[in-house]
């Protein structure tokens, strides 16, 4: 009867024990997990960040060729264009501290800029008898439009919008990672 009990009763110790052993390598292996390394790797998973976008619609007046009626070609031109902006967080820099952890953002840009090509609208077109090429007509419309979102847009208030964006989407994604340590996001 006393063996069967002491056997019982070793049994029930080997079993907390072999549970208190478990859980504290458990909670070694968690906090050895989150290092400057890891966290700087999960970033780079997710590389560009589109955190803000804006449709931009405008006119455009063009005009190419300097003689009436033989090469002046010129027209107005309605169009939309999407502007993506944001940051690559391959370029991020983490520091992890016992309490603290530091992410550093780069720095937020303008990653593109599309004219839909669906969207334009020509008025007040006049052709010339010695410039007249659709093709090619189109494809300087598209640059004129680009070239009007980069001088007219408020892209500085995008880039502005989509860094306090970013902050947001990476201090979401690193908060429950981060065991009890204070977050900076720069």
């Amino acid at each position: 009867m006393n063996n069967v009990i002491l056997t019982i009763l070793v049994i029930v110790l080997s079993f907390v024990l072999g549970m208190v052993i478990s859980h504290s390598m458990a909670a070694k292996k968690k906090k050895a997990e989150i290092t400057t390394d890891f966290l700087e790797s999960k970033l780079s998973e997710c590389s560009d960040l589109t955190t803000c976008s804006l449709e931009y619609v405008n006119l455009v007046k063009y005009k190419e060729g300097s003689l009436p009626l033989l090469t002046k070609r010129s027209f107005s031109m309605i169009y939309s264009a999407v502007i993506r902006a944001g940051i690559d967080l391959s370029m991020a820099k983490v520091t992890v501290a016992p309490q603290k952890i530091t992410v550093t953002l780069p720095e937020t840009t303008i990653q593109s800029i599309d004219v839909d090509t669906d969207s334009l609208r020509f008025y007040d077109e006049h052709n010339a008898l010695f410039n007249w090429n659709d093709k090619e007509d189109i494809s300087e419309a598209i640059k004129a439009a680009r070239k009007d979102v980069e001088q007219n847009a408020d892209l500085d208030r995008l880039k502005n919008q989509a860094r306090r964006q970013a902050v947001l989407v990476v201090t979401k994604l690193i908060e429950p990672l981060a065991q009890g340590r204070e977050l900076e996001t720069a």
